[in-house]
């Protein structure tokens, strides 16, 4: 008898050892050339912890978010993609998927967009160094919803250059891991359900480029939302060359030097960022681009000192080779058919009101009321975000699927 037991007992936890094998996160493959990677998972304590302290930390302002209601899991993704500003050439590009953990059947999908970064890595599929993507993980992954990210070329594990604000990449780079995340979910056997994007600064752009692109290819998407988004690049940069305001942030020449060096590489554009960058600060804006180490205290914040200065001739400006790239570089004048609620600060360093606003004001000139814009009040640039957020989820929560 004492045997049958013993043997009853080997059997039982070997069962509980296969079951629970069963349940644990794992790596794979799926579709062609599509990998996820399992990182980790996340506490609810620490989601929380994200909400209640480190992202008012962040973002400088106190908000309140729902709290998390389960852990997370996080997987990167790795998937081929292709550059349309070289001939489609093949390439292989990196992002996120945040699953709620012990989640089962269809799910709610966020496309989140990251905003500009300065570290190579503080990118969706490294969340442990974006602390938007964490907000983003905790506020939607830890409340039921899946979640995906691009990492957009250059950015992540990718070899490219940078592509900052070049759109046709980030709509290939979004669209891409967008249709490689629910391939990975539907491995996972959480298959997405309707779609949501959202995206904050630079993300803001790329959501709607994305939006643009998804429409244009027949991909349903629910709703969208931004925040801080600069939807017409030659608004945003003649803003801060010819009508700078006493509240501009000192890293607005980040957006002339990354684009510069991003232009001249994607659309193959030799010296370009030479013809745009003061002589006396051309190397070390290359390193910064190239995200060699530099200090940051040596990066000019005086746009006189940082840019030649004939392109505070808006004349000029306007037909150099880098204008007419610039003016080309905007994501709203299209025909909007998906509801879309952009967020604006009043105090915004980096986006004025009016460019907060011109989305809608754009669509409503036409008589299309599907884009709405919403204040958060007298708002930082990462203030905005932080208010926005939650706003987002209350929006999206009302429009699921029951």
């Amino acid at each position: 008898m004492a045997g049958l037991r013993s043997l009853a007992t080997f059997c039982a936890l070997a069962a509980g050892l296969v079951q629970a094998s069963a349940q644990a996160p794992v790596s794979g493959t799926v579709g062609t050339g599509i990998r996820y990677d399992y990182l980790e998972t996340w506490s609810v304590e620490q989601l929380n912890r994200i909400l209640t302290t480190d992202t008012p930390q962040f973002a400088g302002v106190p908000v309140t978010y729902t709290p998390a209601k389960t852990a997370v899991r996080l997987y990167r993704v790795t998937y081929p993609s292709v550059v349309p500003e070289r001939g489609n050439k093949p390439t292989v590009a990196t992002g996120l998927v945040a699953v709620p953990d012990g989640a089962s059947g269809p799910l709610p999908l966020v496309s989140y967009q990251h905003g500009t970064v300065y570290g190579k890595q503080q990118v969706p599929s490294f969340p442990e160094q974006s602390p938007e993507t964490q907000l983003m993980i905790a506020q939607f992954a830890g409340q039921g919803y899946a979640l995906v990210g691009a990492d957009y070329f250059g950015l992540g594990a990718s070899a490219e250059p940078e592509g900052y604000m070049v759109k046709a990449s980030h709509q290939q780079a979004t669209a891409d891991m967008l249709a490689a995340g629910r391939s990975v979910l539907d491995a996972l056997k959480v298959p997405a359900r309707e779609v949501f994007l959202a995206g904050w600064s630079q993300g803001g752009f790329v959501t709607l480029a994305m939006l643009e692109r998804l429409e244009s290819t027949g991909v349903e998407v629910k709703a969208a939302a931004t925040a801080s988004a600069p939807v017409d690049i030659f608004v945003a940069l003649n803003g801060f060359l010819n009508f700078p305001r006493k509240i501009d942030a000192s890293w607005t020449g980040t957006l002339f030097i990354l684009s510069g060096f991003s232009f001249e590489n994607y659309y193959g554009v030799p010296d370009l960022a030479r013809s745009l960058i003061a002589d006396g600060s051309y190397e070390i804006a290359r390193k910064a681009y190239e995200r060699q180490p530099v200090d940051p205290a040596e990066v000019p914040t005086d746009l006189h000192k940082l840019l030649k200065p004939e392109y505070f001739d808006p004349q000029f400006f306007a037909t150099s080779t880098y204008g007419r790239l610039v003016a080309a570089t905007q994501a709203y004048r299209w025909v909007v058919r998906t509801p879309v609620r952009t967020f604006y600060g009043e105090t915004d360093e980096a986006i004025t009101t009016g460019l907060g606003q011109l989305t809608a004001t754009y669509q409503r000139a036409m008589g299309n009321d599907k884009v709405e814009a919403v204040s958060t009040g007298p708002t930082t640039h990462r203030g905005t975000f932080a208010t926005a957020v939650p706003q987002w989820k209350q929006w999206f929560d009302s429009l699921r699927t029951p």
